[in-house]
C-alpha cells in the first residue's frame, strides 16, 4: 500500500462496516424481490381463475376452456377491491348495475375490472354471451337458510 491509500483508510475507521453494510443490502434486496415476484405471481394465478366452479346456466360442472369475461365498472379503486376480494358476492348487484355505473355505489363508473365466468359447454357460453347480465345472478352464492 502506499502513503496515500494508508492515509485514505485511515480516514475511515469503520471501512469494514461500509462492506458489511454494502453486502447486507444487496442481500436484503434480492430477498425483497423474491417475495414481491412470488406475490406478483401469486396474484396473477388467481386473477386468471373463473369466479364458479358450476355453469351459471345448467349448474353442471365448468370446462376450463369454456371461459368468458365480463366488464364491471367502479367507482373508485376502494369499490373496485371490495368486489375482486369476493367478486361472486356482488353478482347479483353487478347483474342490476346499470352500465357505465359502479357495481357497490350506482355513482359514475370511472375504473373497471373483468371477471372471468366459466361454463360447461359452448351453447351455454353463447347464450351467456349474448345477454351476461341475465345470467350472472346465477353466480351469487346461494343464502344460508336460517
Amino acid at each position: 500500500m502506499t502513503g496515500i491509500q494508508k492515509s485514505r483508510n485511515a480516514d475511515l475507521p469503520h471501512a469494514g462496516f461500509w462492506t458489511i453494510l454494502r453486502t447486507t443490502m444487496k442481500k436484503l434486496t434480492a430477498i425483497i424481490m423474491a417475495v414481491l415476484t412470488t406475490c406478483f405471481i401469486a396474484a396473477s394465478a388467481h386473477a386468471g381463475e373463473a369466479i364458479n366452479k358450476k355453469c351459471p346456466l345448467s349448474g353442471n360442472d365448468v370446462n376450463a376452456d369454456k371461459v368468458s369475461e365480463v366488464k364491471v365498472d367502479f367507482c373508485c379503486n376502494n369499490c373496485k377491491g371490495k368486489f375482486e376480494a369476493a367478486p361472486a358476492k356482488f353478482m347479483k348487484k353487478a347483474a342490476k348495475a346499470k352500465e357505465g355505473k359502479c357495481v357497490l355505489s350506482g355513482k359514475d363508473g370511472g375504473v373497471s375490472a373483468k371477471v372471468k365466468v366459466a361454463f360447461c359447454c359452448g351453447n351455454c357460453q353463447a347464450k351467456f354471451d349474448k345477454e351476461p347480465k341475465n345470467y350472472l345472478a346465477k353466480l351469487a352464492p346461494a343464502k344460508k337458510k336460517k
